[in-house]
C-alpha cells in the first residue's frame, strides 16, 4: 500500500521532497513490516522447504527483481517518459504486489489451519 500511495504522489507531484519521503517510508516499512511479514510466510512449511526456498527468494527473486527495475526504468527513459511517466507505469505494479501479498496471506491461514 505504501507503495501504491508513493507512486500516485509521485505521479502528480514529482518533486525531490516527495521522493526523499516515498523512500524513507517505503525502507522503513520494510524493515518493520514486511521483512517480518515475509519471515512469518515460512512458519506453516518444513525446515527443508524454508531453507531451499528462501535460498532462492533472496538470489534469484531479489537480485533479478534488482536487474528487472534498473531495466524497466532504463527502458521507460528510453521511451522518453519522465518521473512522473515512470511513477503512474508502477500504479499497476504495486497493484499487482498488494494482490500477491493478500493471496499469500490467505495461502499461509489455510497452510497454519491444515497443520494444528
Amino acid at each position: 500500500m505504501i507503495s501504491l500511495i508513493g507512486f500516485v504522489l509521485l505521479a502528480l507531484a514529482p518533486v525531490m521532497a516527495v521522493l526523499i519521503g516515498f523512500q524513507a517510508l517505503r525502507r522503513a516499512s520494510n524493515f518493520a513490516v514486511s521483512k517480518p511479514g515475509r519471515e512469518m510466510l515460512f512458519t506453516v512449511v518444513s525446515p527443508e522447504q524454508k531453507y531451499k526456498s528462501k535460498n532462492f527468494i533472496d538470489t534469484a527473486v531479489y537480485r533479478g527483481g534488482d536487474a528487472m527495475a534498473g531495466w524497466g526504468f532504463a527502458g521507460l527513459r528510453g521511451l522518453g517518459l519522465d518521473m512522473a511517466g515512470i511513477a503512474a507505469a508502477s500504479i499497476p505494479l504495486a497493484l499487482i504486489w498488494i494482490a500477491l501479498a493478500v493471496g499469500l496471506g490467505r495461502k499461509r491461514i489455510i497452510l497454519s489451519e491444515e497443520t494444528v
